[in-house]
């Protein structure tokens, strides 16, 4: 069973939406497939129409250490399709309730199980606790999908970073590649990102990008997976190429354990017959860490986040967004907050100066930068913050220096030195 963790710290950026369908294109090409949630929020479930109250045990009774029925633990969305579902207790392992081999169980279960499936999937949650070790610990590949978006590629290099410090945890080498998803073809700046991401991680990013799809969006609605709903449709194809890449890259572990008139099977045995050769074996392949990016750059000219159209604005002449000036800085008049964004979304600077309130301190559009801003007026000290987007807080992008928020979650440290008015 070829065992592959869905792996990313940063939330909205289709990981649950790749495993599901992904998985359930598999099923469609004869892989026995299991799919594994490992989030405490259940939405594997939820994509495949499973009805919440009616899950029992699932991945949480595996990683308590409870006693298992192997026959009823899967629950069958068809016959080669089987999910291991979570329910929200998930929760308590990361707690500590699982005990201290809690991150060794998945991995133990599967082992047990590892001739009734071809192909196993774990969804893991938007966090590097222990669900996501465990998984990680278990799989032998990752895929870590990103968002063709700025945020998302800012925070990539580090998300990479932080899985190569838990492969040398590990002590063995663990296949992983980026996905790049939600691709907007049609969007300059989402163009522009996904040829920054292949710079950035050359030879390592899946030449397949999972596209932004209004029927994706519309099957989770729905309970199903999109081969189902548009079993011809563009979002359908869009997994069918990635599973198909996949079998390039599987590892040479042996045949599948099943399913041999599979199309998948008969890719991956014509694939070893043009390559074997007489003579020893070669080595296992080996990654060395990526050395860090010293800082990002999208572009060697400035990165335009919101084209406008030719004789917009009578032939003005239209800012773009220096990235450079983006972050927070002191300036006399006080601590600035830059953010690039679009015009119509809803930012916010919140922290310890203003009470943590999403509200009280919001950034304006300013045309002229193409940026978000907000001044405050701060006395010298250390100081906590987040920036809120569209309702949603987070940690600066632009700003390396972290710490946690109240009430948890990632935030940013800001230092001021003088006062500022």
């Amino acid at each position: 069973m070829r065992i592959i963790a869905l792996v990313n710290q940063k939330g909205g950026c289709g990981k649950t939406t790749t495993a599901i369908n992904l998985a359930a294109v598999a099923a469609r090409q004869s892989q026995r497939t299991l799919l594994v949630d490992m989030d405490p929020q259940g939405h594997c479930a939820a994509g495949l129409g499973i009805p919440e109250e009616r899950i029992e045990g699932g991945s949480t009774a595996v990683l308590l250490g409870e006693r298992i029925d192997a026959e009823s633990i899967f629950w069958p969305v068809d016959p080669r399709l089987h999910i291991l579902p979570s329910t929200v207790l998930l929760s308590s392992v990361e707690a500590g309730a699982g005990g201290p081999r809690a991150d060794r169980r998945l991995g133990e279960f599967l082992s047990t199980v590892h001739d009734r499936f071809d192909l196993c999937l774990i969804d893991c949650p938007p966090s590097l606790g222990l669900l996501t070790m465990a998984a990680l610990q278990a799989a032998r590949e990752a895929l870590i999908p990103v968002e063709t978006g700025y945020f998302s590629l800012k925070g990539a290099q580090r998300q990479w970073d932080t899985i190569e410090a838990v492969v040398r945890r590990l002590g063995r080498d663990l296949q992983r590649w980026v996905l790049p998803t939600i691709h907007d073809p049609q969007s300059r700046i989402s163009s522009r990102i996904l040829e920054t991401l292949k710079r950035q991680f050359t030879g390592r990013v899946a030449p397949v990008v999972i596209h932004e799809h209004e029927a994706l969006r519309e099957s989770a609605s729905l309970g199903l997976p999109v081969c189902e709903l548009e079993p011809e449709g563009e979002a359908q194809a869009d997994f069918m190429q990635l599973l198909e890449w996949l079998e390039t890259q599987a590892p040479n572990a042996g045949p599948p354990t099943g399913g041999t008139g599979s199309r998948a099977a008969e890719m991956l045995n014509r694939l070893r017959t043009h390559t074997a050769v007489p003579g020893p074996s070669e080595p296992e392949a080996t990654f060395e860490p990526m050395a860090p990016s010293p800082s990002l750059q999208v572009d060697d000219a400035p990165l335009d986040l919101h084209p406008e159209p030719a004789g917009a604005h009578d032939g003005a002449t239209v800012a773009t967004p220096a990235i450079a000036s983006c972050g927070v800085h002191t300036t006399a008049g006080g601590v600035c907050f830059r953010q690039p964004g679009r015009p119509g979304q809803s930012y916010a600077v919140r922290g310890d100066f203003n009470g943590w309130s999403a509200i009280a301190t919001p950034m304006r559009w300013d045309a002229q930068s193409g940026l978000f801003q907000a001044i405050v007026a701060l006395d010298p000290g250390t100081y906590r913050y987040q920036v809120v987007v569209d309702g949603t807080p987070g940690a600066d992008p632009f700003n390396d220096d972290t710490a946690e928020a109240v009430g948890g979650g990632g935030a940013s440290l800001l230092r001021v030195t003088a006062t500022t008015q």
